[in-house]
């Protein structure tokens, strides 16, 4: 706008966040496309929800969206990339219809199933005591589903603080039990049922997700070492998982002289490097499945 106080037309005029309003916005589709923070785009969904100007199944689609950071997909895109999405996820669930939180919870569970790094994601943001806040006022139906979903995260991760939390909310109060708490009766049953150990580390592939250790001199045996460990392999998705070359170990030098184990696919892959650009490599026979559990041990003799 010139001093006259006229447009120029060869100048855009951009909005900043603040200025957006609710009218201007006519499809959740629009709300996904703006340059903001997930939480502000989460907020102008809860305006569109009080107003009504949006269909649940597009509420159910953004989210979607928004949790996996992109189009969602049950096979291909369904992990979770930013845990605080969850917490704005559980905000936007107040302002829903009983209908339309049944069927987001039903499909986060779905979600949450799928994969341990959702149910890591939940965890971070201690997502339990965030859900046993909202049980005393849902419907039966949304509270079977809390549940439900409680069930699936304690039998994956459950704080001292989160089981206190789980306690009192069961505590009675005049000869009375809090609404749904025998309910709750049903999460304490499912806690013990892990299929995996109690504690381990869990590293998501993200830049520094790894064991560093400093740097050796030389290792403490001349003879050779032993690599051993449990681990279980976590893919983003099932189709994809021969472009994920994660690594289990890198002992190398600054200029890559070193022993590392990756997987390519279902396959791992030893590789000795003892000058830079001259090594081998040793692909193990044997096809570690995703999701489950293995004891590795790998033992290198020097010659």
């Amino acid at each position: 706008m010139d001093k006259s106080g006229e447009s120029d037309p060869g100048v855009v005029e951009v909005k900043r966040p603040a200025e957006v309003k609710l009218g201007e916005v006519k499809k959740p589709q629009e709300v996904l496309a703006m340059a903001l923070k997930d939480s502000l785009k989460f907020g102008i969904l809860i305006g569109m929800l009080e107003l009504k100007t949006v269909t649940n199944k597009e509420i159910v689609d953004s989210v979607l969206h928004l949790l996996v950071g992109g189009e969602f997909d049950m096979e291909l895109n369904f992990i979770i990339q930013d845990p605080e999405n969850i917490r704005n996820l559980m905000e936007l669930i107040d302002h829903c219809k009983q209908d339309l939180q049944a069927e987001l919870f039903s499909v986060f569970i779905a979600i949450l199933k799928k994969s341990n790094r959702n149910l890591q994601a939940c965890t971070d943001i201690s997502l339990i005591e965030l859900l046993l806040q909202r049980l005393p006022d849902v419907g039966q139906i949304v509270a079977d589903l809390i549940v439900e979903l409680l069930g699936v995260l304690a039998s994956y991760s459950i704080t001292v603080r989160e089981l206190k939390i789980l306690f009192s909310s069961m505590k009675a109060t005049n000869m009375t039990w809090p609404r749904h708490s025998t309910k709750l009766l049903n999460v304490l049953r499912q806690m013990p049922n892990r299929s995996g150990p109690d504690v381990f580390f869990s590293f998501p592939g993200k830049a520094g997700s790894a064991i560093m250790i400093p740097p050796l001199a030389k290792f403490p045996q001349e003879n050779g070492f032993t690599f051993s460990t449990w681990f279980r392999l976590d893919p983003y998705n099932s189709v994809n998982i021969e472009k994920e070359k994660p690594y289990l170990y890198s002992f190398k030098t600054s200029k890559g002289v070193g022993y590392s184990a990756h997987f390519v696919g279902n396959c791992l892959v030893l590789t000795c490097m003892k000058i830079k650009g001259k090594g081998f490599q040793h692909c193990v026979k044997y096809e570690f499945q995703p999701r489950k559990w293995y004891m590795l041990a790998i033992v290198y003799i020097y010659s």
